[in-house]
Order: C-alpha cells, then sequence, then structure tokens
C-alpha cells in the first residue's frame, strides 16, 4: 500500500497492512528541517523579494518533505496560511485562493501518494470574536442563525467542487465544538442548530466523492452521539486532556465511523517519557484492533513541543504499527 491507499483503507474502516499517522499541523519544522519554516498567516513575500509563486512552491515542498520525514499518510493544508491574495470585490477570493493553488502543487509534486485534504466546514463553532452576540443570537433570532447555517452549508458545496478540482480528497471539518468542560453549546442546541447541518454536509461532501474527517477538540462526550450520526469516515482528535478515552469511544461507535488521535498533547509538552510512552501504547492497544484508526496526537505538532518527544512516539508507532 502507498499512504493513500493505507489512510483510505483506514479511515473507511478497514485494516491496513499498517496503521497511518499523520498530524493535523505541524507547526515546528524550524528546528527539525534546517531552519525551513511556513510563512506567517498572511504569506506576505519576504525582504529577500520571493513572488507568490514562490512561496506556494516553498510551502508546497515543506508540507511534502515533512510527511515523508515522518511517514504521514494524510497532508492536511491549513486555510490560515492561504489568506495573502488581493481579493478584489470577492472576499471569498482572499481566503481560499493560496490553498487551491497549494493543493495544485502539492497534488503535481506527490501525485497520489497522500491523502490530500484541507478544511471545509460549514458549521457554526465556538466563537474567537463577539462571543457575547453570537450566543445572545441562537436565542432573539433563532430563524436567521437557522438561514446563516444553510447559507454556510450551500457555500460548502460549491466550495467542495473548487478545492476537489485543485486537487483535495476530502476535508478535514475544523470547527471546534467543545472546552475541556464540555460541549460550548448545550446538547439541545447542538442538535438544533449544528448537527442537522453537519450531518447534511458530510453527507454531500461523500456523493461527491470526498472522504471527510470532523475534527473537534475538547470534551466531546455529551454530543458523541451526534457526531457518529453524522457519519464522517473518521473523528479527530479524541482529546485527553478532556476526558477522551479512546477505549470507550471506540466500544461506543462500533465500527460505525473510524478514529484519529488521543496521544496527549499535554504529555507530549511537559510529561516524562514515561507518561508519553504510556499514552501512545494505549493509543494503539485500542485504536489498532480491528481496523480504522489513524495514530496522532491529539491535537497538533505546536510550536515548543520537544521534537524528541515527538520521536519518541514515532518509535513507538514504528514498532507496534503493523497488522
Amino acid at each position: 500500500m502507498n499512504h493513500r491507499e493505507r489512510a483510505i483503507t483506514a479511515i473507511t474502516g478497514g485494516t491496513p497492512d499498517y496503521v497511518p499517522t499523520f498530524e493535523l499541523v505541524f507547526h515546528e519544522t524550524e528546528r527539525d528541517l534546517g531552519g525551513r519554516a511556513f510563512f506567517g498567516p498572511s504569506f506576505e513575500p519576504d525582504a529577500a523579494g520571493m513572488s507568490y509563486l514562490d512561496i506556494v512552491k516553498y510551502n508546497a515542498r515543506l508540507y511534502v518533505d515533512i510527511a515523508r520525514r515522518y511517514g504521514h499518510s494524510i497532508i492536511f493544508v491549513n486555510s490560515t496560511l492561504g489568506r495573502h491574495e488581493p481579493g478584489g470585490q470577492d472576499p471569498y477570493a482572499t481566503a481560499t485562493q493560496g490553498v487551491t493553488d497549494m493543493l495544485k502543487e502539492i497534488r503535481a509534486l506527490t501525485g497520489g501518494e497522500f491523502l490530500l485534504t484541507c478544511h471545509n466546514d460549514p458549521t457554526f463553532m465556538i466563537p474567537f470574536s463577539d462571543a457575547e452576540e453570537f450566543c445572545v443570537s441562537f436565542f432573539t433570532e433563532p430563524q436567521a442563525m437557522r438561514e446563516r447555517a444553510r447559507r454556510q452549508v450551500e457555500q460548502s458545496f460549491a466550495d467542495c467542487d473548487k478545492l476537489m478540482a485543485a486537487g483535495a480528497d476530502g476535508f478535514i471539518l475544523c470547527c471546534d465544538y467543545c472546552t475541556n468542560q464540555g460541549s460550548f453549546f448545550s446538547p439541545k442546541m447542538f442538535r438544533e442548530f449544528i448537527a442537522p447541518y453537519l450531518k447534511q454536509c458530510v453527507a454531500e461532501f461523500k456523493r461527491r466523492g470526498a472522504y471527510v474527517i470532523k475534527h473537534t477538540d475538547g470534551d466531546i462526550m455529551p454530543i458523541l452521539d451526534e457526531l457518529i450520526d453524522a457519519e464522517p469516515h473518521a473523528l479527530h482528535s479524541l482529546d485527553p486532556m478532556a476526558g477522551v478515552d479512546i477505549r470507550v469511544v471506540k466500544e461506543r461507535c462500533r465500527g460505525k465511523i473510524a478514529l484519529c488521535g488521543n496521544v496527549h498533547c499535554a504529555h507530549m509538552q511537559t510529561g516524562t517519557p514515561q507518561q508519553i510512552r504510556e499514552s501512545a501504547e494505549y493509543c494503539l492497544r485500542w485504536g489498532k484492533p480491528g481496523g480504522g484508526y489513524v495514530f496522532c496526537t491529539s491535537n497538533s505538532v505546536f510550536r515548543g513541543m520537544p521534537l524528541a518527544n515527538y520521536d519518541l512516539i514515532q518509535d513507538i508507532w514504528i514498532k507496534n504499527r503493523d497488522y
């Protein structure tokens, strides 16, 4: 199997030759790949005079080098790395042009080597700004919020076609719903304002041939049944810092969807080697049986994570990944 085949087999519930791995985001490139780093969120050309296309090629190569260096089977193009084109009268073009160009360049570099994904999640999420106004709107203008949700889903269908035409195999839906204390939205609100739209977009993406992984951090247990009912191919990231246990989630899923993650990110940052080892081994012990599992951290390789700790879980994965 190549990486793409291995990933597809795992996220569709099958048993590949060995457990695949990937990371949603790998920030710590500077210390592992010769000082090479992603450009900032605005992707502005630097003082050396790199053109926009130079930057796309540079970062596409960096995505590929990370995947090959660590044996990742999935590449996720982060949409925040694509806001770098003047949008003119179309603000959407500003937010997506970099992503589509990056997908095209990575596909040209790799062919069908990896499962190539990006973000395309139209659902409501924990707000980063204007939180009070956002929350109040569900009570004062519920019909307007339903209409907003509907429009967002419709836009995601147009985005689906554009992104898949550029080379995406599918999407990792990255709207977060939960904190470590539970769902930000009450289960009742989630069932009304998010779950139906999540289910609709997942079904349509799958109908159009896309593979779909749903990501959300935090304590997902109060809304786990709704996430399973939406029927994505897989669920990421199974956050142990919020008390999510891969053994319990796998039992609840009963083969309905695949699982990704659960290696404890706090331990990866400040834990002992023994804590890190126990977390990685636990994930493989309970995620691996019967297939349908992708090994990875419970969030990402964020800035400041000691790469020696990532090397440790990589070593555990290599020694225990075969079926």
